[in-house]
């Protein structure tokens, strides 16, 4: 597995190793989309309470598991697939006891397939609710494939093209693309310039299927380009400061030190096991499945990229940003 790619940039401070090579972000997309999902609400193409009836097709809607008594297209709202709390289930990691044809085995066994929106709205259909709209977290994927189709729906463009042309061209990302939702062939991933990543042990890099990220990643950049992301969102270029602040802001906790807002993720290293970590400041930004991270210190005004190649590196990921936080606070 080739060395981790780092970078770090701060006023008077830049600090880049394993090279600048264009790496899949996977969910660190979901904050690009939930950039774009909350650019297009500042422009009244919706609201963050418009329930899924409103904004989507009956077709994308019918057939979503809702508990007891919810109606999933009047009682589901924009705002709970943002965060995570719409109570629908996630098709790449259904709950325990079911199972669909979307997982990390079917990924590495059919790496020549492609998925379609529809076809992952259809695995979700097949999944029993896990909670009420508004009532229980439950992160996953499944939301923002819903919240991609809102994008399509909105603007009358592909999610993909809607994407390059209101967060990525803006943000000054010139080497970004969005290959595995616009291929539809092995062969259009075949001369694809992306760093290796591990998917349950195999090397996906240039796989079809990894099209079953779609709204929810599937975003290959440099690290450098990541960084320009952030200083057109934190610098006002994208989203007003009250809309950042409001998709920013923790709302519930995924796992002890990660919590979640409306498409962000913020970093509290003081709940971490070790007691020296205590008082770090808390990044806010993104994490995704390959254990790479995108993350915004505002006070420092500093930016943290890191790409480890794979899930199984995910904990060396966070020592390493660790030792980052805690040397940005001591400058």
């Amino acid at each position: 597995m080739p060395p981790p790619q780092v970078l770090v940039v701060a006023p008077g401070l830049e600090v880049e190793s394993g090279g600048s090579q264009p790496f899949h972000t996977a969910s660190i997309g979901k904050v690009m989309t939930a950039t774009l999902v909350a650019m297009l609400v500042s422009e009244g193409r919706f609201g963050v309470d418009s329930p899924l009836g409103d904004v989507l097709p009956a077709s994308d809607v019918d057939g979503l598991p809702g508990a007891p008594g919810v109606d999933v297209a009047a009682d589901v709202t924009v705002e709970h697939l943002l965060t995570h709390t719409s109570g629908l289930p996630d098709y790449f990691e259904p709950p325990r006891g079911t199972r669909t044809a979307v997982s990390t085995r079917t990924a590495a066994a059919q790496p020549d397939r492609y998925w379609s929106p529809a076809e992952l709205l259809d695995e979700a259909k097949r999944l029993p609710a896990v909670g009420r709209p508004g009532e229980r977290f439950r992160y996953g994927d499944t939301v923002f494939v819903l919240l991609g189709r809102i994008v399509e729906e909105a603007t009358g463009e592909p999610f993909n093209a809607a994407l390059r042309k209101r967060v990525l061209e803006p943000s000054g990302m010139e080497r970004s693309t969005t290959p595995y939702g616009d291929a539809r062939t092995p062969a259009d991933l075949a001369e694809l310039d992306v760093a290796p990543f591990w998917l349950g042990g195999h090397e996906l890099s240039r796989a079809l299927s990894v099209s079953l990220d779609w709204a929810g990643g599937g975003i290959v950049a440099p690290p450098a380009d990541l960084v320009s992301f952030q200083c057109a969102l934190h610098g006002g270029r994208l989203v007003s400061p009250d809309t950042l602040r409001w998709m920013a802001t923790p709302r519930h906790r995924r796992r002890r030190g990660i919590h979640y807002g409306a498409g962000m993720a913020t970093v509290r290293f003081g709940e971490f096991t070790p007691p020296f970590l205590r008082g770090l400041p808390e990044p806010v930004g993104g994490l995704g499945h390959f254990a790479t991270h995108m993350f915004y210190y505002p006070r420092q005004r500093a930016h943290v990229v890191l790409n480890f190649h794979s899930y199984r590196r995910m904990n060396q990921s966070f020592m390493l940003h660790a030792r980052i936080a805690r040397l940005l606070a001591a400058r």
